[in-house]
């Protein structure tokens, strides 16, 4: 009988999209596979043939309430009770247990995020392994918090010392945060509903806790999965249960309707032509400043071409009133489009990341939110490319590029990555991990 995986996840798409491909890999060393994941899962979990149990959306920012604020003549400790079992039941893991008991996994591997959805997996008394595709490495004096823009080894806030007392001060900050949440909301903070959560199921959660970590409010000691290369990490030491599995960059990913000739033409290597893919998605508009200073700099370079991969947000621009030699498209198979251009100008997320690094290509970071910066951070470290700020001005991007376009130690550097990840990955072992996980 086939050995059973059940895989939670929260159904935002670049941690899905990792452990689908960790689970696609899983197959075909003879593993039954299950997701338990909301509908937003739905339509990825269908195209890659995976069975699919639908649950409730998780809650998974832990620095706002479960419910809305209490009003004063509420305040008492009988209301805080009622409270707090409203809270419980918003965390959406009421039939949780019983669903992965049913399917009979020998192994869950939970999104490192899904807090409560962690507590109830170890009640079961079967192995647990929370997963994330960030890099959530320990604190150390070359890896900053990864919200931090703090570059190791560059300027003042990359010294070691500076580090430090980043690290200090963010602890401190995030102590003081769980305790104004839990005075402010009243038996609606995320920590003290875990907190009886983990009561309620028997789970020994004060012996579990890390504190000193970069995720709100803590993460676990329990055996931790980075769906990461390590080559590519900051050097700090990992935690000691923690295993780096490589790259898992989704191979078969549903293609969307797109303009399939202009990204053709991107492809095709031209002399004396340099190909620029900008990948921000929806997450930037065509009114940002550091679109329209990008602009500019097309326009005083003819011989750079640019493939915008423009998402929503772009829908009302006019593509004439765009420089000749700048093409946008709503979609773009990046994967694809990363292993034709010379460079890349991302928001750092891993998932892109790690695909130019799949590719060789070079990087441009703008970082915008969450563990961006932490991103922008390992790509200048190990040379793959640098980072600009969104208010940078249109002549600091220009000296960017031409730095990164031209400069063959760049290339050197994403070579050597590149061929790094890929040793690494083939040394790691998906199946040799599973069959310690599952014959323990």
């Amino acid at each position: 009988m086939a050995k059973r995986l059940a895989i939670i996840a929260s159904g935002i798409y670049s941690p899905l999209s990792s452990a689908v491909e960790f689970a696609t890999r899983s197959r075909r060393f003879g593993y039954e596979i299950k997701f338990f994941a909301p509908s937003a899962a739905t339509e990825l979990l269908s195209y890659s043939g995976l069975a699919h149990q639908v649950i409730p959306k998780p809650k998974i920012h832990t620095q706002t309430p479960l419910l809305p604020p209490a009003k004063q003549s509420e305040k008492t400790a009988e209301a805080r009770q009622a409270r707090l079992n409203s809270a419980i039941s918003k965390l959406g893991v009421d039939d949780l247990g019983a669903q992965l008991l049913d399917f009979e996994p020998d192994a869950i591997f939970v999104d490192c995020e899904l807090h409560a959805h962690i507590v109830v997996s170890l009640s079961l008394g079967i192995p647990v392994v929370q997963y994330s595709n960030m890099f959530l490495s320990p604190p150390g004096l070359r890896a900053p918090p990864l919200h931090m823009r703090a570059y190791p080894g560059q300027g003042l806030r990359g010294s070691r010392v500076a580090v430090l007392l980043t690290w200090a001060l963010y602890l401190v900050r995030k102590t003081m945060r769980i305790r104004r949440n839990r005075r402010k909301d009243f038996g609606a903070d995320h920590p003290t509903a875990l907190a009886e959560l983990a009561r309620r199921y028997d789970v020994p959660l004060d012996n579990l806790k890390r504190r000193v970590c970069w995720q709100m409010p803590w993460t676990y000691r329990i055996p931790t999965v980075l769906f990461l290369p390590q080559a590519l990490d900051l050097p700090t030491r990992p935690y000691p249960d923690m295993t780096y599995l490589g790259s898992m960059i989704l191979g078969d990913r549903p293609q969307r309707d797109h303009d399939a000739a202009r990204v053709a033409r991107f492809c095709i290597r031209e002399p004396n032509r340099k190909r620029v893919f900008v990948g921000f998605g929806s997450m930037m508009g065509p009114d940002s400043q550091f679109i329209t200073n990008l602009l500019d700099v097309a326009r005083h370079h003819p011989e750079w071409e640019f493939l915008f991969a423009a998402g929503k947000n772009w829908d009302k621009v006019q593509e004439d009133t765009l420089p000749s030699n700048v093409g946008m498209v709503d979609w773009a198979p990046q994967t694809k489009v990363l292993h034709h251009a010379d460079l890349a100008i991302m928001h750092g997320g891993t998932g892109g990341l790690t695909e130019a690094v799949e590719a060789a290509t070079p990087m441009l970071i703008v970082p915008h939110v969450n563990d961006q910066k932490g991103g922008a951070a390992r790509v200048i470290f190990h040379g793959l490319g640098q980072a600009c700020r969104k208010t940078d001005s249109a002549q600091h991007i220009e000296a960017k590029l031409q730095y990164l376009l031209n400069d063959p130690a760049v290339i050197r550097n994403c070579q050597a990555m590149q061929a790094r990840c890929q040793t690494k990955a083939t040394e790691t072992g998906i199946e040799q991990y599973l069959n310690r996980l599952t014959t323990a």
